[in-house]
């Protein structure tokens, strides 16, 4: 799994004339890409993105700018040129988003859009209803010591650096809220940029958790966009209901085959907005 990085999870047999865009999907705050190879087949090359630091202490000191200049690189690794759908579950949705506005500028690039798995915008509501919680990771008991430690630093990296994280800026202000406009006063756009669009897939049921309060994951749960408006009203294109809650997305058949098929629409959509775009 991190053998190769990007590592092909997926590879069907194609005939060569079919041309089809392959999906990228990053990790998600754990550092691994296991999720992902529990997915059926997506009928299209599925490569992931583990975290590089997963085996070792190292640190990004960039944060999350600096993760996905290195990932927008490893993309370009094996995909080069052509059409591209990058993703991710949780804090791969948000990095999904810093290397897609690094993409977006690269003239060999046909960036179509952006699938978030049940990724949450990541500023806190500024007066939640209910305490927020932290969620204890589930192990399996066949998990080793050695597995659990790496993925638990994982974690606390990755929340150290989202709540340092700026996102993106795209340069077409009018477009933006003013929780964007906030975000990076410092930083100058060059250009007219308008993020690709993204399909959200939004799991149904909130975390179960005791003495009354709420995952942080669930902070925005009633809101269809998951808080993503606050961002930007244009960035989600369409909202697709999952079953499941944010971290048993994964843990079934019986859910795994629906969202397999729902990622798989989403990438087919995605094409077809790009065709679409094409013919205007």
């Amino acid at each position: 799994m991190f053998d190769n990085n990007p590592d092909l999870i997926q590879d069907p047999q194609l005939a060569p004339w079919v041309k089809i865009a392959p999906l990228v999907l990053i990790h998600d705050g754990g550092g691994t890409i296991f999720s992902y190879y529990c997915l059926n087949s997506i009928d299209r090359p599925l490569y992931g993105i583990p975290n590089p630091h997963y085996h070792s202490s190292g640190t990004w000191e960039g944060g999350l700018p600096e993760m996905a200049r290195h990932y927008a690189k490893l993309i370009k690794s094996v995909i080069p040129r052509g059409k591209l759908i990058i993703g991710g579950w949780s804090l791969g949705g948000l990095l999904s988003l810093e290397v897609a506005r690094i993409l977006v500028d690269d003239p060999a690039i046909d960036m179509l859009g952006i699938v978030m798995i049940d990724s949450v915008y990541p500023r806190s509501l500024p007066s939640p209803m209910l305490p927020i919680t932290q969620h204890a990771v589930e192990w399996s008991p066949y998990t080793r010591q050695e597995t659990r430690e790496k993925v638990t630093r994982c974690f606390a990296e990755s929340s150290r650096m989202v709540s340092k994280w700026s996102l993106p800026k795209w340069g077409d202000e009018d477009s933006a809220t003013e929780d964007e406009h906030v975000l990076r006063t410092a930083t100058t756009s060059t250009g007219c940029i308008k993020p690709p669009p993204v399909i959200l897939l939004r799991a149904e049921e909130a975390v179960p958790v005791t003495g009354g309060g709420v995952s942080r994951v669930d902070g925005y749960r009633d809101d269809p966009l998951l808080g993503w408006g606050h961002y930007r009203p244009d960035l989600i294109t369409d909202v697709v209901d999952i079953p499941g809650h944010h971290f048993n997305i994964f843990n079934s058949d019986e859910r795994l085959e629906i969202v397999t098929g729902r990622i798989r629409k989403a990438c087919r959509d995605l094409e077809m907005m790009a065709i679409n775009d094409s013919r205007k």
